[in-house]
Order: C-alpha cells, then sequence, then structure tokens
C-alpha cells in the first residue's frame, strides 16, 4: 500500500483511483470494489461488525497500491499505522458542490427501487453493501455521525476534513482536489507526470451511467428468474406428461 486516501465518496475518490492506477502501477482499492464482489463486501462486512480486535488488512489490500472511499477512509489511523510508509492524500471539494454530488448519488441511486429491491436480497453484495453504508456512513458511529439534513452533513464534511489535516503529519499529507490533475499529485508521490490527459471520472452529471448499470443488473435478474420458471415448467410438463 502506497497511498491512503482519507476523502469521502464524491470528493474525485473515482477519478483519484484511476491516476493512482496509472501512477502506482498497481490496482488500487475503492468502494465499486465492495459493490461488484461478494467476497470483499462478506470481508467488510464481517470486519465492521464483528468488531474484530486485530485487523489483518492485507485480506483485502493485498496486491492494491491505494484505497479510496468509503469504508476505507473510515480507517485511515489504522491503516496508517498498518502501512507506515504509505503517504495521504485527502480528496477536498466545496461543501455545497459536494452534497449536491451527494445527494445526486442518493436520490439517482441509492434510493432507486432497482437498488432497494437488490438490497433486499439476503447475501447478496447489495444486502451487504447497504448494511456496511447504513452504519459506515449514515449512522451515528459512521462518517455523517447520524447527521440528518445537508446543512448539518455539510458541517461533518468540514469537520471531517479538518480532523484529518489535524491529525496526519504535514509531510506525509496531501491536500487535493481533483481539478488540479497531475500537478500536485506527481509532485507529493515523485513521480513523472504521465503523458496522458488525467482520467476525469464519475462526474455528478454522468451518474446516470451507474444507474443504468445497477438497472441492467435488475433486468438480468428478472430474467433468470423467469427462465428458471419456464425452464421448471417445461422440465415438470416432460416428467409428468
Amino acid at each position: 500500500m502506497k497511498v491512503i486516501c482519507a476523502g469521502w465518496g464524491r470528493t474525485g475518490t473515482r477519478s483519484l483511483k484511476y491516476a493512482l492506477e496509472r501512477l502506482t502501477g498497481q490496482p488500487s482499492y475503492h468502494m465499486q470494489n465492495i459493490l461488484l464482489n461478494k467476497k470483499d463486501a462478506t470481508l467488510w462486512h464481517d470486519l465492521i461488525f464483528n468488531k474484530q480486535n486485530t485487523i489483518d488488512w492485507e485480506k483485502i489490500y493485498k496486491g492494491y497500491g491505494a484505497c479510496l472511499d468509503f469504508p476505507s477512509c473510515n480507517y485511515y489511523k489504522n491503516l496508517m499505522d498498518y502501512y507506515p510508509d504509505a503517504k495521504v492524500i485527502l480528496t477536498i471539494r466545496d461543501d455545497k458542490s459536494w452534497i449536491k454530488s451527494w445527494n445526486v448519488l442518493n436520490n439517482q441511486i441509492l434510493k432507486s427501487f432497482t437498488f432497494r429491491f437488490l438490497a433486499r436480497i439476503p447475501y447478496t453484495s447489495f444486502k451487504l453493501q447497504k448494511d456496511i453504508h447504513n452504519k459506515m456512513i449514515l449512522g451515528k458511529e459512521g462518517a455523517f455521525r447520524g447527521a440528518k439534513t445537508d446543512f448539518d452533513r455539510m458541517k461533518e464534511f468540514n469537520r471531517w476534513n479538518q480532523s484529518v489535516i489535524d491529525y496526519v503529519p504535514s509531510d506525509r499529507l496531501l491536500i487535493y482536489q481533483v481539478k488540479d490533475g497531475w500537478g500536485p499529485l506527481c509532485q507529493f508521490l515523485k513521480t513523472s507526470v504521465p503523458d496522458i490527459s488525467f482520467p476525469y471520472k464519475n462526474k455528478t452529471k454522468n451518474m446516470g451511467h451507474m444507474s443504468r448499470f445497477i438497472n441492467s443488473i435488475f433486468v438480468i435478474f428478472i430474467l433468470l428468474i423467469i427462465a428458471i420458471i419456464i425452464s421448471s415448467v417445461f422440465f415438470g410438463v416432460q416428467y409428468f406428461g
């Protein structure tokens, strides 16, 4: 692990994920790993809800050069101790633009019928992800500390950022906005600037892509159920007919 990102989701973490993969030559661990991978979702679910005294972070991060977004950022202090040579990046943005982006994510995806339906299916990555989301972000022990209103969530957002700045030694920390591109990032990590454009991803206006992806999973799930029912009826008729 070379880089620990302590910034919250919706601060450019997905863009930074791809940038760090380019700079470190290793994959970066992001929240999407949990949503799309039941094994990872299960590891995090056990870690969070079983409250293990000793955590083997390599079970999650082995082979990764960086970690970003929730729930990794919740544990940045633990990770700093576990990976003492890793540097820390705090991704920031204006609190009003952050809450706007967060609400788009929440309304278009997390509150969508499709996600809520899939999250009701036991033992799926969607169900595990919902549990993690409720505990580590929305809950009283999570990042939002139970805040319900936009105003209070922006307050917690700013409080978190300042707490990271106060905690991490200045020579180990980069306070970063993805709009600044390669320059400060490469200088901080002491790498050369790539000869490609910075990989800006997952902008608020493009959140529809993720929504369509989840909807496609829902459609595939429904079609699979229909196929199973039709197959059962067909073979039942063949067997008993």
